[in-house]
């Protein structure tokens, strides 16, 4: 009961700032924007030239996903909160 009760308390008390991890979209996925064409053909070149990246932000309580393009330099920042895709 007191596992119980500690997992509640525990949900309750994250903040969402600390409770989401990052997945990068490789260039050979399909694009977010569901054009049906890989990310690498759609939006990846223009990504590239601006120095970003998209990642797929997932929440660890929920597993709500949303979609970012950040850059580079913001993801080198918080590299403890990617994790690697597993298809």
């Amino acid at each position: 009961m007191k596992n119980i009760l500690n997992n509640l308390l525990t949900f309750f008390n994250t903040t969402e700032k600390d409770s989401f991890h990052y997945v990068r979209i490789e260039r050979n996925d399909k694009c977010f924007c569901n054009s049906g064409k890989k990310y690498k053909a759609c939006h990846y070149p223009e990504h590239q030239k601006k120095s970003k990246i998209a990642v797929k932000k997932i929440s660890e309580t929920t597993g709500e996903e949303q979609i970012k393009v950040l850059s580079v330099k913001r993801l080198r920042k918080e590299y403890y909160r990617v994790k690697s895709n597993v298809h």
